[in-house]
């Protein structure tokens, strides 16, 4: 009877350490988990930015204001008011310092995103021929201007300096105008 019972015992016994050792040897050790871990990561990382790039196309009307805001935000408030105080006072339109060629070369830097929304609205079709027409006079007052301040860099506090901007703020305001009108059909 010992004997049968030494030998359930033994066969229970190797039944166990079989199920120990497959269950070991399936068993990943921590470097192996940790790279699963960083793929996992990985690979959702990517599944996120795929979905991320899959961005819907902004509307026209949306692209025009955004094209509104670069010209009031960028040319105009970080640019051109800034050098109109400059030459009167001496300072920012905030009465702060202002470097000038800065003030220049970061208004060089919006010219070339001012190119590519020249592009975008000379190649939009007749149903924004107003909103066309209207940029390209902003456009090319906005190239004057600009021009200017590279042939002839304003002083401070040079009042015989001439650095007229009404045509800009008429073109201006009227672009966003028909941007705005645009929105609400």
């Amino acid at each position: 009877m010992f004997n049968r019972n030494k030998s359930v015992f033994l066969i229970g016994m190797a039944v166990v350490m079989l199920f120990v050792s497959s269950g070991c040897a399936k068993e990943k050790t921590d470097e192996e988990k940790m790279a699963e871990a960083i793929q996992k990561s990985i690979a959702n990382s990517a599944n996120k930015t795929d979905a991320s790039t899959k961005k819907e196309e902004p509307t026209v009307e949306s692209k025009l204001a955004e094209i509104s805001n670069f010209i009031t935000g960028t040319i105009w408030n970080e640019g051109f008011v800034d050098i109109s105080w400059y030459k009167s006072d001496g300072t920012s339109s905030t009465g702060k310092e202002l470097d000038i060629d800065f003030t220049i070369d970061r208004l060089g830097k919006a010219m070339e995103k001012k190119a590519e929304y020249d592009a975008y609205i000379k190649g939009l079709d007749a149903k924004y021929d107003n909103v066309k027409q209207v940029w390209t006079k902003l456009s090319g007052e906005t190239d004057n201007l600009y021009k200017q301040l590279k042939e002839n860099k304003p002083q401070a506090k040079d009042k015989s300096y001439k650095f007229n901007t009404g045509l800009f703020e008429q073109y201006s305001k009227a672009f966003k105008d028909d941007v705005q009108a645009l929105k609400k059909k």
